[in-house]
């Protein structure tokens, strides 16, 4: 299948693109060696809120369902199998105590089993003509609070799929041990324990399902404030529905940043299959076989950094983001408007020369006076 992709797009869009048409191809072929039956590649998405991760989606599931590719894609979201609002209000008097529990949003405010069943008839489901029941959530009900929609208003896609595109603002995060959680002396352990718990059922019931992964990730983490802001709003002026105040935003933000701090760096730098940035490898998935008579094994984890802007500063392998990123944070000047001509000159020679085998002094000395030529 070609990897031609339109004009125009943005970098996150083709980057993603292309990813899923890599892989899919590395699938189906994995598939039919092993003579398993044809079914659809699920993709997991990451982001945290504002991201643009729903953006992304709709947008991949328009493209790939056009020429030249005329795939058969359905999408929907974590955030459709949260828990209802008489379901959360009985999590929230469960934990009384705890901030994190009194509104929708952390692991365990999920209906996990309701995800999985959905994921597992998207993938058995092969007869052309039937359909699939796809739950619907709609945040704007209880003033804000939300609640999952009656059934007669779920979505009904047609089979057979070839490709799944699954999104969550906390896909990929896993459970620490509670020696990790502990050291982290900006959260009380008594509120993030439940959490952690938690988030090990998404290990075990969801994870599974993904065949490959992509993760949009901040550059710095206080943009999610301004990112969900923007969302809310968004949704109140196009939709003319009620949501929440701006101070009720950062509250709500505020109430997702301990897992933000406790997840989000293991999913930066060791990735969701586990391989870390220096592509140990995978188990399963065996891919493209080598010369030498090896296995290679593909990257499944698309990793795509945003600046404030939802600007790409850095996409790839973790490989190259993770050098890419924490190079651009030590250059990147204090303002606030640091994707700039000269990071993205300074970003793009760090990827180049972290794949020449110099000796560190060379590399920093050439990128310094290459650097310094191209911002003159």
């Amino acid at each position: 299948m070609s990897l031609h992709t339109p004009y125009g797009m943005l970098p996150q869009t083709k980057e993603s693109i292309s990813h899923i048409l890599k892989h899919y191809e590395l699938f189906k072929q994995d598939r039919k060696s092993r003579e398993l039956p044809p079914q659809p590649m699920i993709v997991g998405v990451s982001g945290c809120q504002g991201s643009g991760k729903t953006t992304l989606c709709d947008t991949l599931a328009h493209l790939l369902k056009e020429a030249p590719y005329n795939l058969r894609v359905v999408s929907f979201s974590l955030d459709d199998v949260y828990l209802t609002h008489q379901d959360q209000v009985k999590l929230s008097q469960k934990y009384p105590n705890n901030p994190l529990y009194q509104q929708r949003g952390q692991a365990g405010s999920h209906d996990l089993a309701l995800a999985s069943q959905t994921l597992q008839l998207l993938l058995s489901t092969r007869k052309q003509g039937d359909t699939v029941p796809i739950p619907v959530y709609d945040k704007s009900l209880h003033s804000g609070q939300g609640d999952r929609l009656a059934k007669s208003d779920w979505k009904y896609p047609v089979a057979p799929f070839d490709i799944v595109l699954f999104e969550g603002w906390m896909l990929g995060f896993k459970a620490l041990p509670e020696k990790d959680v502990k050291q982290h002396v900006n959260l009380k352990f008594d509120q993030v324990k439940v959490m952690n718990t938690e988030l090990q059922k998404y290990e075990d019931n969801l994870y599974p399902h993904f065949d490959i992964f992509i993760h949009l990730s901040p550059f710095k983490l206080d943009q999610v404030y301004q990112w969900r802001l923007q969302q809310e709003h968004h949704m109140k002026q196009t939709r003319g529905v009620d949501g929440l105040s701006d101070e009720a935003v950062r509250a709500f933000v505020d109430t997702y940043m301990p897992a933000y701090e406790l997840y989000l760096p293991r999913l930066d730098k060791v990735g969701f299959y586990g391989q870390g940035y220096l592509g140990e490898p995978l188990k399963g998935y065996e891919g493209v076989k080598r010369s030498d008579g090896g296995y290679s094994q593909p990257n499944r984890h698309l990793r795509v950094v945003l600046d404030q802007d939802r600007k790409v500063i850095a996409s790839g392998t973790l490989r190259e983001t993770v050098m890419n990123v924490q190079t651009a944070v030590a250059l990147a000047p204090s303002s606030s408007r640091f994707f700039s001509k000269k990071l993205v000159y300074q970003c793009a020679f760090i990827g180049v020369l972290g794949l020449i085998g110099y000796k560190r002094n060379s590399i920093l000395n050439t990128f310094m006076k290459l650097s310094k030529k191209l911002t003159k």
